[in-house]
């Protein structure tokens, strides 16, 4: 047996918690399995986190989510008595009375006291556990506390207030201990704050950023090293970091470098290069931005045959994770024109007319063209020019200007 639980659960636990292996992780999550189905209530509950999405693991990890798994097994935990599966139902809003009644604890603190003795031996999964509850305010369920405890309601905020700020140690031990998600809360306290009375500490925010790179978690190299470069003027500390965080597998740390060659930001100018790095961030589908910028590569031609079909591919995959990070005049312009896809005059004006489809020399493109050939809409030559000469030296829309000038009365026409 475990100092804390059983062998094949605390392995479990340093492999998927306490490293970035994912060929670890994945071995946890087989031993977790077997433990399962041998009655083991705590294994229950980490193999329900498996099932439960990236908000419970790092961002890269190799599991597949599965919401109804993840609720079977999560009460199959409670049933069996595991208090860290008490509690996990308690935060994910999944301890319904009829399970409450299933579970062989006295109450809620019951099983509170357990986890909160592991923590206070050291436990970093468990002291994260014990952070959750203040910062997400179980701990007034968990010790049946209420408003009417206090003389009014301004001590009974300031009570809640007290207990929010409990988490801040209980997070930075587990943080400090190997367990890098824990630091998502503690950056989440000194970022965001809480009400009028733990105002947000951009110090404390930027020293945990710092103290998890120097950690050498590969996620809190990456946020340090996006902090460095694009927000702190120290560029060459960030590309270090980012660097470092991508070759230990956060692969958004290529997003930063390639930017550095996109943009020429202390790295020399290389459009290939940038190429490179973006197509490595964007490998695992979840970086919006990466792929705006290869879609604008491919669609420019930049370091790169221009492909204006492979330009769509990626900037569908932008659009569909972050519509703010894609370039939707570039989009737009495909689909209003059929470039690279099946033309949709309809989407293309959609895209194109969005608020937060940014001005931009393809924007005005777009819908120049759209309203001086009346593509889905009424014909407006003077309108549809107005928006080319907006465009500026975009040659597409110098060749399209060609195609109009002024009548003696100053009227734009289509020339003959």
């Amino acid at each position: 047996m475990g100092k804390y639980f059983s062998d094949v659960v605390e392995q479990a636990i340093a492999d998927i918690y306490y490293c970035y292996d994912n060929t670890r992780a994945k071995a946890a999550e087989a031993a977790l399995a077997l433990a399962v189905e041998q009655g083991d209530g705590d294994a229950c509950y980490f193999l329900s986190r498996c099932f439960s999405g990236r908000f419970y693991h790092w961002e890269y990890h190799p599991f597949e989510e599965n919401d109804r798994t993840a609720y079977e097994l999560l009460c199959k935990g409670v049933r069996l008595g595991s208090a860290a599966s008490v509690l996990g139902a308690l935060r994910r809003n999944m301890l319904t009375p009829a399970l409450r009644e299933e579970m062989p604890f006295s109450s809620l603190e019951e099983a509170w006291r357990e986890i909160y003795r592991k923590a206070a031996h050291g436990c970093p999964f468990c002291q994260n556990m014990v952070a959750n509850a203040y910062y997400y305010l179980d701990i007034i369920e968990i010790e049946e506390r209420g408003e009417s405890e206090f003389p009014d309601r301004s001590a009974w905020e300031d009570w809640k207030a007290e207990q929010v700020q409990k988490s801040a140690q209980w997070y930075a031990e587990a943080f400090e201990g190997g367990m890098g998600i824990a630091g998502r809360g503690l950056r989440a306290y000194y970022q965001e704050g809480r009400g009028t009375r733990i105002p947000p500490d951009q110090r404390n925010f930027l020293l945990t950023l710092q103290q998890g790179a120097e950690l050498g978690y590969p996620d809190w190299m990456f946020h340090w090293a996006f902090e460095l470069y694009f927000h702190l003027g120290r560029k060459q500390e960030g590309l270090d970091y980012a660097r470092r965080a991508a070759e230990q597998g956060h692969l958004k740390g290529w997003m930063i470098l390639g930017h550095a060659y996109r943009y020429g930001n202390v790295a020399k100018q290389s459009f290939s290069k940038a190429l490179a790095c973006y197509e490595k961030s964007a490998a695992f589908g979840n970086d919006s931005y990466a792929s705006s910028q290869l879609g604008e590569l491919y669609f420019l031609g930049l370091g790169v045959k221009q492909d204006y079909a492979t330009a769509v591919q990626y900037l569908e995959q932008s659009y569909a994770l972050d519509s703010d990070n894609t370039n939707l005049g570039m989009l737009g312009v495909c689909c209003l024109l059929g470039w690279g896809c099946k033309q949709d005059s309809v989407r293309g004006r959609t895209l194109l007319t969005q608020m937060n489809c940014r001005d931009s020399q393809y924007k005005s493109y777009g819908l120049g063209r759209m309203y001086a050939e009346g593509i889905g809409v009424p014909e407006d030559i003077e309108k549809g020019v107005r928006y080319l000469q907006a465009a500026g030296d975009y040659e597409p829309a110098k060749e399209a200007l060609k195609q109009y000038k002024k009548s003696i009365f100053g009227v734009w026409r289509r020339r003959r």
